[in-house]
């Protein structure tokens, strides 16, 4: 066969890959044909660049409102995350994002939701609680920026616990392994890899959790049950952490390890 056939073959080998690929997602999600076509390259790049593969099935939970609540190695975990949702993951992207010439467009498509870095985000933190209450997903990283150190957890933030305690809905822990990293947020988009993930039991808010109320959702957020929060979002790093092979660690605090750092000033 000619140099010319061969690349011929492989070229009408990966749009048929793509075909099968586009059906399985269209016929075993929730996705619609739209939403079909803008996960496809994620589902394609997920199984034959990073070889993606489950340790243990879904829970029943994520067939229902919940958060989703990963480590983050990678800037392409949130890919991972939707892999494992196999329905549309609601994400927190910066403003500025939300609004670039390129980005804007496509974010606006998969109904991201828009926050403000520069500090609390009511307005963001009031849209998550709306979407998990409705029954869907918002995607979430506890850690708040990728961990390019060896320990397997940086230091937790507890937004996504306050998300699950406000609407009364779990958190799912998911373990992610093995995820692609280089230089700048581009290069997984070309790093082979070998990526295991791994579902942790479902968490759920104490039974007397605070539940939103009709002003916390149209008004100002109330100041939130920091003890319940925090105790929440420490119960999911203790199971990540066991996850990773490290059962008996305990998980840190971002506010724990300021007021440390206070002290020895």
């Amino acid at each position: 066969m000619t140099p010319e056939r061969m690349a011929a073959a492989w070229l009408l080998c990966l749009v048929v890959a793509g075909l099968v690929y586009f059906v399985r997602l269209f016929l075993r999600s929730d996705y619609s044909t739209w939403e079909s076509c803008l996960y496809l390259p994620t589902y394609l790049m997920g199984r034959l660049l990073w070889r993606v593969h489950f340790t243990n099935s879904a829970p029943p939970e994520i067939k229902h409102g919940a958060v989703l609540a990963a480590n983050h190695r990678s800037s392409v975990d949130p890919f991972f995350v939707q892999l494992a949702a196999r329905r549309r993951v609601h994400w927190m992207v910066a403003q500025e994002y939300c609004q670039h010439l390129v980005f804007g467009p496509l974010l606006r498509a998969l109904q991201v939701i828009p926050t403000n870095r520069s500090g609390m985000d009511t307005a963001c933190t009031k849209a998550a609680m709306r979407i998990t209450r409705e029954g869907r997903l918002v995607g979430m990283f506890p850690e708040a920026k990728i961990n390019q150190c060896a320990e397997p957890l940086l230091p937790l933030r507890a937004g996504a616990a306050l998300v699950a305690l406000r609407s009364h809905v779990p958190i799912i822990p998911l373990w992610i392994e093995g995820s692609p990293f280089g230089n700048s947020v581009w290069s997984p988009l070309f790093i082979p890899a070998r990526v295991r993930i791994t579902f942790g039991e479902p968490l759920y808010a104490p039974v007397d959790a605070p539940q939103a109320t009709t002003e916390e959702k149209n008004g100002p957020t109330s100041p939130p049950d920091l003890s319940q929060s925090d105790a929440l979002i420490v119960q999911w790093g203790a199971q990540i952490l066991v996850l990773a092979g490290r059962a008996g660690a305990l998980p840190e605090l971002a506010s724990q390890r300021k007021r440390r750092n206070r002290t020895h000033e």
